[in-house]
Formats: C-alpha cells, sequence, structure tokens
C-alpha cells in the first residue's frame, strides 16, 4: 500500500545513500503502515549519522534527502503515537510523488505537531480539487484544514477551507490572513463558531469602518454589551436563562451582551470571521483572548493582568507558559530559524546521546529562541550542579528577553532543580529582569510569598499575593501585624523568612528597597533586643555585599535605629558613617 511511497523515496535519490539492506526494506514495505515509514526514515537518518566518519553538522543540513527523511520521520511517528494506521491515500502515485516533491509538507505539519489518520486524506482532498496543485497561501490553508482532522471530520475540515478561500477571494479577511502559517490556520480552522455565525460576523462588521486588522482584538470587544442582567432582569450567573434557553452564537452575544466570558468569546469569534486566529484564556476572575496582530505578534484582547497572570496553555505547537505563543514570531523572524529547527528535530532522531548533544546545541547557536531545543537539552541536562542550571537560567533570560511568564514555566518545570534541596529564596530571584519590571516582580513575589507561606505556618492564608492587592503587599502585611496580636514564634519566623530573602535581592535595587522597607518596619513595631541584635548581625554582613548607593543608605537608616534600640555606640558611628557616604 506503500509500495509507490517508499519506492519514490528510496529510488529517486543517489544510489549512495541506499543504506538499509535491501531485504529488511521489501519487508517494511509490504507491511505498509505509518509505523513502519516512520522507522524506516528514522533508520534512513541515524545511517547517515553513522556514515559519516567526522561528524558534521553542517554536512547534515545540505543532504535534502535526509532532511526530508527527518521530517516524514516525525510526521509519520506523530500519527502513529497511539496506535498503526495504513493509509489508504497513499496508494494514489501522483499524489505520493507530490508530496516528496514537496518536503516542507512534511517540515510544516512536523512543527505543527497536530497530525492525525486523517490529515494527508484530508490534505489530499483539497489537492485534488485545486486540480493537483497547492503552494503559497493556499497550501499554508489546506495544511492547516488537514491538521484539524484530528477533531473534526474531514467534510467539516474541508468546508472550513472552502469558507475562507472564498472569503479571501471576496477580500472579506484582514491582512494577517496571507501571514498565517499552517498551525496558525489549525488555531483558526478550530474555532467554535459555525460558518453560518462566521458568515453573518463578517456581513455584521463590513459597515463597522472603525474596526481595522490592527485593532480588531481590542475594538471587537465593544461589539458584545457588558451586561450583568438581561432584559427580564436575570442575571448572567443563571446560564441559560439569562439568554432566553437561546443556542449562544455571536448573533446572541450582541443581542443579550454578557459579562468577561460573552465578550471575549464573542471578539475571538468576530476577529476569526476576519480570518485572524484567536482563543480564549484565563486570568484571575476574568476571561480574555489571544490573537495575532497585524504586526505578526500574539496580543491579549479584553486584557486587565498581562501574561503574567494568564493561564490557559500555549495555543501553539510549543509546549509551556500561556505566554509561549508570543515567542513563535520572533524564533522564525530571527536568522537562521530553519536550520536551527532542523538541528533539533534532527537531534531527536539521534541514536548517539552525544551527537544528539551537539545537534541541539547548534539549534540554539544558531537561534537561541529555539525553545523546544532548550527544552531538550534540560532533559540531557538533568546531572548538572544548581549553579550551573541557573547560569543556563540567566542564559534563558538573555533568549527570552521580556518574558518573566516563560521564565517562571522553565524554571520550574523544565530546569530540573531538586526543590528538596533547593534554596528556593536564592533560587527566585533569577526571575527578576535587570530592569525589574512588573511582571517580573510579579513572578519574583507570588513565589517568594509560597514559601514565606511553608515557613510562617500561622501566615497561611494571611499572605496572599493577588492581582488586586499586589501593589500593597507590604503595606497590608505589616496593617495586620499592627492591628493583630502577634506572638513571638511569628516574629521570629518573619524576621528570618526576610533574612534569608534579602541576601540574593541586594543587587536588586527596587525590589530590596520594598523589601529592606517592610524589615525595617517590623523590626521598629515589635522593638524586640533579641530580633534588633540579629539584624545588626545581618545588617553589618550585607553592608560588605551591598554596592547600590539607595539600598546602603536604607540599611543605614535601619541600622541606626537598631542601633539606638541596643545602645550600641560602635555600631552607631558605624551606621552614622554608612548613611553619610550617601
Amino acid at each position: 500500500m506503500v509500495r509507490f511511497l517508499l519506492l519514490f523515496f528510496f529510488f529517486l535519490i543517489p544510489l549512495q545513500r541506499r543504506e538499509l539492506p535491501q531485504q529488511r526494506l521489501a519487508w517494511q514495505m509490504d507491511g505498509g503502515d505509518v509505523r513502519n515509514i516512520a522507522g524506516l526514515c528514522r533508520q534512513y537518518v541515524q545511517k547517515k549519522f553513522e556514515a559519516q566518519k567526522t561528524f558534521s553538522v553542517e554536512a547534515l543540513l545540505q543532504d535534502r534527502g535526509m532532511v526530508r527523511a527527518c521530517y516524514m520521520a516525525h510526521f509519520f511517528s506523530l500519527v502513529g503515537k497511539e496506535r498503526t494506521y495504513l493509509l489508504h491515500e497513499l496508494k494514489d502515485k501522483e499524489y505520493v510523488q507530490w508530496l516528496l516533491e514537496h518536503p516542507e509538507v512534511f517540515e510544516k505539519l512536523s512543527f505543527a505537531r497536530a497530525s492525525g489518520k486523517n490529515t494527508l486524506a484530508v490534505l489530499r482532498n483539497i489537492w485534488l480539487k485545486e486540480g493537483k496543485e497547492l503552494s503559497g497561501v493556499g497550501l499554508n490553508m489546506a495544511l492547516g484544514a488537514a491538521l484539524i482532522s484530528t477533531s473534526r471530520e474531514p467534510e467539516a475540515c474541508e468546508a472550513r477551507y472552502d469558507f475562507y478561500k472564498k472569503s479571501f477571494a471576496e477580500k472579506k479577511l484582514f491582512p494577517q490572513f496571507i501571514t498565517l502559517e499552517p498551525w496558525e490556520f489549525g488555531i483558526l480552522f478550530r474555532g467554535r463558531e459555525s460558518i453560518e455565525e462566521l458568515a453573518w460576523a463578517q456581513d455584521y462588521l463590513a459597515g463597522k469602518k472603525k474596526i481595522k486588522a490592527g485593532n480588531a482584538g481590542y475594538a471587537c470587544c465593544g461589539l458584545i454589551p457588558y451586561r450583568m442582567k438581561n432584559k427580564q432582569g436575570i442575571s448572567v450567573h443563571a446560564g441559560g436563562a439569562f439568554y432566553d434557553h437561546k443556542p449562544i452564537s455571536l448573533q446572541i452575544y450582541v443581542e443579550y451582551g454578557g459579562v468577561c466570558g460573552a465578550v471575549s468569546k464573542g471578539a475571538a469569534g468576530f476577529v476569526k470571521a476576519k480570518g485572524i486566529p484567536s482563543y480564549t484564556i484565563g486570568q484571575p476572575g476574568h476571561c480574555a483572548f489571544v490573537w495575532k496582530g497585524a504586526d505578526g505578534e500574539w496580543k491579549i484582547g479584553n486584557n486587565i493582568y498581562g501574561w503574567i497572570w494568564s493561564e490557559g496553555g500555549s495555543g501553539g505547537p510549543w509546549q509551556g507558559s500561556v505566554s509561549t505563543i508570543t515567542e513563535l514570531p520572533r524564533f522564525w523572524k530571527g536568522k537562521d530559524a530553519a536550520a536551527s529547527n532542523l538541528c533539533y528535530y534532527l537531534s531527536l532522531l539521534a541514536a548517539d546521546s552525544q551527537k544528539a548533544e551537539v545537534l541541539l546545541k547548534e539549534a540554539l547557536k544558531r537561534n537561541a529562541s529555539n525553545y523546544p531545543a532548550w527544552q531538550a537539552l534540560m532533559r540531557r541536562k538533568g546531572r548538572l550542579a544548581e549553579k550551573d542550571k541557573l547560569a543556563l537560567l540567566e542564559e534563558f533570560k538573555e533568549a527570552f528577553p521580556g518574558n518573566p511568564t516563560l521564565w517562571e514555566y522553565f524554571l520550574k518545570k523544565e530546569l530540573g532543580l531538586d526543590w528538596k534541596k533547593a534554596n528556593g529564596y536564592a533560587v527566585y530571584p533569577g526571575l527578576l529582569a535587570e530592569n525589574e519590571s512588573w511582571d517580573s516582580v510579579d513572578a519574583y513575589m507570588r513565589n517568594f510569598c509560597a514559601l514565606a507561606r511553608k515557613d510562617i505556618p500561622d501566615m497561611a492564608g494571611k499572605l496572599p499575593y493577588e492581582v488586586k492587592t499586589k501593589r500593597i503587599f507590604f503595606k497590608n502585611w505589616l496593617k495586620f501585624y499592627q492591628q493583630n496580636k502577634v506572638d513571638r514564634k511569628v516574629r521570629v519566623q518573619t524576621c528570618a523568612v526576610l533574612e534569608k530573602a534579602l541576601p540574593p535581592l541586594l543587587n536588586h535595587e527596587k525590589t530590596a528597597l520594598q523589601f529592606l522597607g517592610f524589615y525595617g518596619q517590623v523590626l521598629d513595631l515589635w522593638k524586640d533586643k533579641q530580633l534588633s541584635a540579629r539584624a545588626d548581625a545581618c545588617l553589618t554582613a550585607w553592608l560588605k555585599e551591598a554596592d547600590k548607593a539607595s539600598v546602603r543608605k536604607k540599611m543605614a537608616e535601619i541600622g541606626l535605629k537598631v542601633a539606638d534600640q541596643l545602645g550600641d555606640k560602635k555600631s552607631l558611628v558605624r551606621y552614622a558613617e554608612a548613611h553619610a557616604e550617601h
């Protein structure tokens, strides 16, 4: 059944590349299932590795037959991940030849990571419909339709393709549409809205001239009225009763309105009608959505709290935090992205672990924004010392600037630290950006608070770091101590937590000042000589390490009060001198 596929693949290439024994090859050809095809391609790649006397990544990248085999191995492995399948569409010799003449098909499908047993069948149906020729936007559209065959019937996949092809021809779509890759078309075509809804939405938007490609994800939110109650006074929280038990649709959202869920789902549906992929995400007590902007960047619509407080998965082919999708455009716009991507996929096929690691390092050398390569590399670096892993975290931050959401995910899920041994107070400051952006501070603070709640058990449930109160966190913490009787155990634990947190923060000026300010306030509130004596020892040591003028000045201010309480004249002089320096 796959005889023609294998014949074309192995006999259209130069003879010197045929390194698999003919008897085994024939046996596998007769088997004719996706796992056999994947196995053949994988073995072919591995034989190419073994054939090199001196391992050369550059030579591998230039070998077109091996590149094609690499992506075919990944594609067919994914299709046969759960069980093997027989792909009847591969009986079509002409279709198989077309596939082999267009290696980008398997490259794009492999990158999307969403193929199934009907993927090539849907693609073939569209290929036949288009006169056996697909290229450019049409090919990407067809691949996107094929990708959603894992969750929809083939006829429904093809119907989406037809609808958007017609909409494009009628100029009803925004410019983002022609820039989409297959995985992005997959997001677009998976939308829950019916084709009838999307057609209605296109007509409805025809008169909304203020809604443009650049502002669509924001402006479309205004199409759905924000209402807590309907005209009959029924609350939105009553569910179907709010909508008079009518089936939910874009028309119903426009007519009845709703709260954040309706606004985000409705707006996401409207931008999809204009050919822009989108999907909903969660924020604390809120529903938002992600959409692709006219500049090619992924953005949040109906946003309140930003990426750092969002959840719901990455949405794209790279698995990670919700903000991972924002790195995909930057990766592909970066230098040598295709070669970096290929190095990553080749590494997954390498039988030799050293060669696999060489390929992963080459992938990151060519383009440091290759997130899957980072993930794969860390799986191979499990035995690294903690300090070496934290050094890699700094490299990772440089590769993905301005994305603390991803840093946090990488630190906690990918870096492979032994959290039973790791000192979180020393590790989590690594989440702070050089400029201590609000997002990076939030990433640090919520992890600090998790540690503090464990180390001050009586404060469990009383130390929330939440979106609505995060900017007055220390104020609220101090207020709680001022208004409640706090036993000495909690006082000692609180000071111990701050004394563990502060040393790694001394180079982070804004955050260090926040912690020092609170530390000084609780010491002044409690006036406990034992705690003050301990603080004197800490401050003395910290002053030797700190080099930020404002941080040293704040330490000296606290030290002066502590020394005064202790009646330590030498310390008073020392702190006064330190204060006078600034």
